[in-house]
């Protein structure tokens, strides 16, 4: 059990950001230590070896003026003012014979010169381990002349009691700022994290259906509060999507309520009774129509899908709008005359060329002139415009109509979205759903204004193609 709550801890951000941080810290401390303990004993060493050249200097001048009695005489001085148990001396002849020593009895038995430091001519140091003492010792070796060398030795006690007291007290408080750096380090880390905590929290509560919780600012880190205000972004558009699911569910069901109950009720008459061949024919046509109605519906939502989420590719190549708005123009000019409705055309010399899907953009602008035509009453007018706007294909499309309440405005993109006044008005509310998924695959813009007794306008933008596309 101990060890699966081990596991689990470290499976925290915040125990891994602690380890992580401690295990940096006591590797850059005991870095630190290293590089002072090694300047530590090279300083030491350095001090040694440079109290060996003074003194050797004073050894050589005192047996070039007073000779080999006066350097007999210097070196039990030197050895006795010292300490005999720290300090020894002994000098040889050229050829490592021994000639003079201190007192050695605190020594016990010292190594012997090297031969390779006869007829030495240059100071040269070597460190040694001793039998009789538990360290070390610090030899330098002075050429007096061509006759004679002077080895000099030290205990290395003192500085390496110095190094141990120093190990000591980095050990100490190393551990002592250890263990003070878990504790902070994991405090930060939670604060750092306490952001990312409340985030998950929420988004628990988001994933249990609870959409109306947000997450709230509590001056957080600069990443955690965009990350706040992303997650508080997504949420409110799903929020959206599911109203919008939910309208279009109730849209769905209502549309297709009436088409299914009058086929129902077709079904029932024929059942009610012995009928004509005529009457069994007119209702079969009346039944064959509202499926087709059924099925263009559906055709109609699968191919918003589709276009949306860029399943089925748009065969794209020169298109003149201008022409297509001409085509549609003149397709539905019969409809405009038989209800005294006045079509007007102001339409550029010179082609609109886009890169585009032509059957596809031509169904967008005939839905926009029969929606237009749809809610503009007799005798009223609808104009078209297009023209070259800086680098874009701009298609102007008004009418006379009754126009858009300002509530319904920002809706009217919506699937199976109706306006009240338009209820009564035959379509499917697809319409200009589809105008608006195609006109934004072509990375186009549409746009609508439109006020109650003041007509409706739609303008779309597309990029005019690069020449020679």
């Amino acid at each position: 059990m101990s060890s699966k709550n081990g596991a689990n801890m470290f499976r925290s951000l915040a125990s891994r950001l602690t380890l992580f941080y401690t295990l940096l810290f006591a590797a850059l401390s005991l870095l630190v230590f290293g590089v002072i303990q090694y300047n530590l004993r090279s300083n030491l060493r350095e001090r040694i070896d440079q109290e060996f050249l003074g003194d050797g200097r004073e050894f050589v001048e005192i047996f070039q003026h007073g000779g080999f009695e006066a350097l007999s005489r210097e070196i039990h001085l030197e050895t006795e003012g010292e300490g005999i148990d720290l300090v020894f001396i002994r000098l040889y002849s050229a050829d490592l014979q021994l000639i003079e020593t201190s007192d050695l009895r605190s020594w016990g038995d010292l190594p012997q010169p090297a031969s390779t430091l006869k007829n030495l001519r240059q100071g040269q140091f070597e460190t040694i381990n001793l039998t009789s003492h538990p360290g070390q010792a610090r030899i330098f070796y002075q050429p007096l002349g061509k006759d004679y060398i002077l080895q000099s030795g030290t205990l290395l006690s003192f500085d390496e009691a110095l190094l141990a007291s120093f190990q000591q007290v980095f050990f100490l408080t190393f551990a002592f700022v250890l263990v003070a750096a878990v504790s902070i380090g994991f405090y930060i880390s939670r604060r750092s994290l306490a952001g990312v905590k409340i985030v998950r929290e929420t988004a628990d509560q988001i994933s249990r259906g609870n959409l109306s919780q947000e997450i709230t600012f509590h001056d957080q880190a600069e990443e955690v509060n965009h990350l706040i205000t992303s997650i508080n972004r997504m949420q409110s558009r799903i929020k959206t999507l599911i109203k919008e699911l939910q309208d279009v569910t109730n849209n769905i069901a209502h549309d297709l309520r009436s088409p299914v109950t009058r086929i129902r009720g077709l079904a029932e008459t024929t059942l009610s009774g012995v009928q004509s061949l005529q009457e069994y024919q007119g209702m079969s046509g009346s039944v064959i129509e509202e499926c087709d109605s059924l099925v263009g519906m559906i055709n109609t939502m699968l191919e918003i899908a589709e276009t949306d989420a860029g399943v089925t590719p748009l065969e794209k190549t020169p298109v003149n709008l201008s022409a297509i708005i001409r085509d549609v123009a003149e397709l539905y000019s019969p409809v405009a005359e038989d209800r005294s409705i006045h079509i007007s055309l102001k339409i550029i010399d010179d082609p609109l060329i886009v890169s585009g899907d032509r059957g596809r953009l031509q169904r967008a602008f005939a839905n926009l002139l029969d929606n237009a035509l749809k809610f503009t009453p007799e005798g009223g007018w609808i104009a078209l415009e297009a023209k070259q706007e800086n680098h874009c294909a701009q298609i102007r499309i008004a009418d006379s109509g009754a126009g858009i309440a300002t509530k319904d405005l920002p809706r009217v993109w919506e699937r199976f979205y109706r306006a009240d006044s338009s209820r009564s008005t035959p379509g499917t509310g697809l319409g200009l759903s589809l105008v608006r998924s195609i006109i934004l695959a072509h990375d186009g813009q549409i746009d609508i204004t439109s006020a109650q007794r003041a007509g409706t306008q739609v303008t779309v933008c597309i990029n005019i193609a690069a020449t020679g596309s």
